[in-house]
């Protein structure tokens, strides 16, 4: 690591705030003492400079370690403190940081807690593991996957399945559910998930399970909880966890947790590639005694409010709160700055420190700022002792693009408040890559840095050994500048190479075309092949297509305006492509109705002029319907690519509609008050250079309302698997199967009903037993022993007999209703 003179900062910013006057709450503290709260205030004399903002430069984005952990504690320390100087001096010249209003770093919010309850419906005997299947279903043909980014790359998500069983998260539980022929269903097993699970991924007969855990959730018996909290400061070392379980899933009727691991941060994402599963979080540490916030000293309250010694006083304090945060960063060990992994055995817990002796398992790019970690996870199922590795990188929060053999970590190069005085720079995003071609690896190959922001994923797109990026520059519109940068988009090319000085690893820009819809910005990027597709956005939605065949000279080739806006670009085939957005709000075709969704079909077979095939709009409910006032409908597919199910061998795509409104009624002489909830999938055909059309909906609706219960998660359908001529819908109550020409429900499991809910306990009840698993451990002894009788007829996969349109499923009162029709 090269050696940045941020150590002489930080001793000069310590000299500067040291033995200095402040004032807090009525007190003033000068190196003689504490002056008595009744003697008058008299404004101290502070340090000339003391507000200065330090002079940004930019140097390489290149990764590098560090040479003792003496130099990382000394590096973060000084990110810290200058991060938080800037927070603070911004609210010299705003009137908003006289109440402490200024923005400060929260912690997400997740729900813990959340309890699904179940017993099982069987309809018939199931196999407890794939090895008795008779045929080979294969995905992309026989059934739909995960909506993936890349082929070969699977993504995590909260639904999967390997054509012969659906694994599905739901509150704490994951539930396992048969498909012994397309079109039924037969419930398997559950097992408890501790904290909230997020995500999951599957490679053979395994799951890797992500869920977050909120330290305050820990029962105090907890060996994590001793670890997490300090009782004598009322200190979370970390307010939340990001847990990995690793469970085997060979005997699906009895799952079983392997591996629990714990690391400190925040889940972003995760990808399996040749069932090596890599986890990137991002996370920093809390300083205890750290303050973000102003505590106006009593005097402050006295003088009106257009007094300026109101502001005397607020600067003062600001100092002081600077000079008294100094002192607990200069304090605060290395241990209690960066993150920690954790595992979970018989009951106890391992602690895997992150900070080796020599602590060159931590990596920062040259310039950096950052004080947070981007951790990626690396764990080989593949393995016999299931062996991880973790990598930490100190950057900012971080968009993750992986194809099959490169991972790549495009970071903001600086924070916002890097900027803060400093507007003779413009945004610019760092590139890292890894080469994660080889199992239970992740290695650095090198870094760039481009100019402007990129949107998500999608905006990457690593081909034949290039690395593609689409960015937008003069995004940020920085409020405090007088003419800041206008909006215009790019797309940039680069290759690996070396820095001729230094003989390191680099990514070297090799191509750029720029120019691209001035004053709009980026709304959806799509890279096929050789082909870049980018739909921007300002008043109409031009679709622009970009050749980067060659990469040293990418090209704009074509372009096409179309009214509203693409939020997802998806390939149909070599010459057509679907997306999803909104529609227009005005008659001339300006403007976003976010009431409503579009979805487009492009003909770019001629990719020089680019067609419009059609488009069709969707909606959850008759716009005639009179009888009740609908809040506008939505649907998660127009920001969630995963929600999008567009299969090919059908021509035909999925895609959830929801909305709802509130209702009285009375029943029973009992009045009652409901949210009406409407839960569709609809389903679309679309067949390339065929006309768009509604095929038919399948509705859930009727899972959610009821008079006399509230549901206050998430009501909507939310994935689609087609599987050979059935498909099925989920949400978070349950499953249904339809055929898909008649869309007759086949089969269906509720998973969820509102008396299953206990959100003001701590336990839940199956089959009138408890199970508290307070202690963090993930068990199965909840798993529902006396199946009720299924109901309806003999199940078939023909679909002649069903139960309707609309989802149900809803005898008896156990944990687990299933039918197959």
């Amino acid at each position: 690591m090269n050696n940045r003179s941020t150590t002489a900062f930080f001793v000069l910013t310590l000299l500067l705030t040291s033995g200095c006057m402040g004032l807090i709450d009525g007190q003033r503290i000068d190196d003689g003492g504490v002056t008595p709260p009744n003697e008058p205030w008299a404004p101290a004399e502070l340090p000339d400079e003391w507000s200065n903002i330090v002079a940004r430069t930019r140097g390489s984005p290149n990764l590098i370690g560090f040479t003792d952990c003496d130099q990382l504690e000394q590096t973060l320390k000084d990110h810290i403190a200058e991060e938080m100087r800037v927070h603070f001096l911004e609210m010299l010249e705003n009137d908003w940081g006289y109440y402490g209003l200024g923005w400060a770093e929260d912690d997400m919010m997740m729900d813990g807690d959340a309890v699904a309850e179940s017993s099982s419906a069987v309809g018939g005997d199931s196999a407890g593991s794939s090895g008795g299947q008779q045929t080979n279903r294969e995905e992309g043909v026989d059934f739909s996957g995960t909506n993936n980014q890349e082929e070969g790359v699977d993504e995590a998500d909260f639904v999967k399945t390997d054509g012969y069983y659906i694994y599905m998260l739901q509150n704490n539980r994951l539930f396992i559910l048969g498909t012994p022929e397309p079109g039924q269903l037969t419930y398997e097993s559950n097992i408890t998930i501790e904290g909230s699970p997020m995500t999951m991924m599957l490679a053979d007969d395994y799951l890797v399970v992500m869920s977050v855990v909120n330290s305050w959730n820990l029962n105090s018996n907890d060996p994590l909880y001793d670890i997490l909290y300090d009782e004598d400061s009322y200190w979370w070392r970390s307010n939340t966890l990001t847990k990995l379980t690793v469970i085997d899933i060979s005997n699906r009727s009895a799952p079983e947790a392997q591996r629990e691991l714990y690391i400190e941060g925040y889940y972003q994402t995760a990808r399996e590639v040749n069932g090596t599963v890599r986890m990137v979080t991002h996370g920093y540490l809390e300083l205890p005694g750290m303050q973000w916030w102003l505590e106006m000293p009593d005097s402050y309250w006295e003088y009106d409010w257009e007094d300026p010694m109101r502001r005397v006083i607020r600067n003062e304090t600001i100092y002081l709160t600077i000079q008294e945060n100094m002192q607990v960063i200069y304090d605060t060990p290395l241990a209690n700055l960066v993150p920690q992994i954790y595992e979970r055995s018989d009951g106890e817990i391992t602690t895997h420190p992150l900070a080796a002796d020599t602590c060159d398992d931590f990596v920062t790019s040259e310039d950096s700022t950052s004080r947070s970690f981007t951790s990626i996870f690396t764990l080989d199922l593949m393995a016999s002792d299931f062996s991880f590795e973790a990598d930490h990188l100190m950057t900012n929060w971080a968009q993750v693009y992986a194809s099959q053999d490169v991972l790549v970590i495009a970071e903001s190069a600086n924070d916002w408040w890097w900027f803060w005085g400093n507007n003779d720079f413009t945004e610019a995003t760092n590139l890292h890559t890894f080469d994660i071609s080889n199992a239970g690896t992740t290695l650095y190959t090198g870094s760039g840095r481009v100019d402007g922001n990129i949107l998500d994923q999608f905006s990457l797109s690593e081909y034949n050994g290039t690395l593609r990026v689409a960015t937008t520059t003069g995004q940020w519109g920085r409020w405090w500048m007088d003419d800041p940068e206008p909006m215009e988009n790019h797309v940039v090319t680069l290759q690996p190479g070396f820095d001729p000085i230094t003989g390191t690893k680099v990514l070297n820009q090799v191509g750029h075309v720029g120019g691209i819809a001035e004053g709009e910005s980026i709304w959806s990027t799509r890279f096929v092949g050789d082909t870049c597709y980018i739909v921007t956005f300002r008043n109409m939605d031009p679709l622009w297509t970009i050749d980067v065949s060659d990469p040293a000279n990418p090209a704009i080739i074509g372009e096409l305006e179309v009214p509203g806006v693409s939020t997802y670009i998806h390939p149909m085939s070599d010459d057509y492509l679907l997306t999803i957005g909104i529609p227009p709000a005005n008659e001339d075709g300006t403007g976003l109705d976010w009431s409503s969704v579009q979805v487009s079909q492009f003909n770019v077979s001629n990719l020089s002029s680019p067609t419009l095939v059609n488009k069709q709009l969707l909606s959850p409910v008759d716009e005639d319907d009179g009888d009740y006032s609908w809040n506008w409908g939505w649907s998660e597919a127009t920001y969630e690519h995963k929600a999008f199910q567009y299969w090919a061998p059908k021509g035909m795509l999925a895609v959830p509609m929801s909305t709802y409104t509130y209702d009285y009624a009375s029943v029973n002489g009992q009045d009652y008050s409901r949210y009406i909830y409407v839960s569709q999938l609809m389903l679309i055909n679309a067949v390339p250079g065929e006309n768009l059309s509604i095929h038919g909906t399948i509705d859930h609706s009727d899972f959610y309302n009821n008079y006399e219960n509230y549901y206050w998660g998430q009501s909507s359908i939310r994935r689609t698997i087609f599987m050979g001529d059935f498909v099925y819908a989920i949400s978070a109550a349950g499953v249904t199967a339809h055929n898909l020409t008649t869309l007759n429900e086949t089969a269906s499991v509720q998973i969820w009903k509102p008396e299953f809910d206990s959100w003001y306990n701590n336990y839940y009840e199956v089959d009138g037993e408890e199970a508290t698993g307070d202690d963090g451990t993930t068990s199965s002894e909840a798993d529902p022993t006396d199946p009720p009788d299924s109901e309806g007829e003999s199940s078939g996969s023909d679909g002649s007999t069903g139960s309707g349109e609309t989802g149900g499923g809803t005898d008896g009162d156990d944990g687990i209703d299933e039918s197959n029709d």
